[in-house]
């Protein structure tokens, strides 16, 4: 988790929004039952891009803090390909294609996001 003071860090950058997307867990998985869908959440400094804090509803904490660690520090409008590339051939896990379907869809609103806000002077 991350810390109380990093995230009213992010509160005061009129910059950062978070974004969230959701997709369904397989019927296999052991979290099916707690949760059906499977949540990505990311805070992204619109200014450049960055992905300045990343979570998500998977069940362990090591898992949790996997999926920062393919994410945080990268640009949703540099690097998209390199954030799916790593979610989709590092994380193997059996929630990897609901995983993937939810950053996707996280980053989808960070494309419409950037193009209202358009570029800044």
């Amino acid at each position: 988790m991350h810390g109380h003071d990093q995230i009213r860090h992010l509160f005061t950058n009129p910059d950062v929004v978070l974004v969230s997307g959701y997709a369904r867990l397989p019927d296999t998985v052991a979290g099916h039952s707690q949760y059906e869908r499977l949540g990505v959440v990311l805070a992204v400094d619109l200014s450049d891009g960055r992905i300045v804090a990343a979570d998500t509803t998977l069940l362990t904490d090591l898992a949790k803090e996997f999926f920062r660690a393919l994410v945080e520090g990268l640009s949703v409008t540099e690097d998209i390909a390199e954030i799916v590339h790593r979610v989709q051939t590092r994380y193997a896990g059996q929630s990897g294609a609901a995983l993937a379907t939810a950053l996707r869809r996280c980053l989808e609103t960070c494309y419409q996001l950037r193009d209202s806000h358009g570029p800044k002077e």
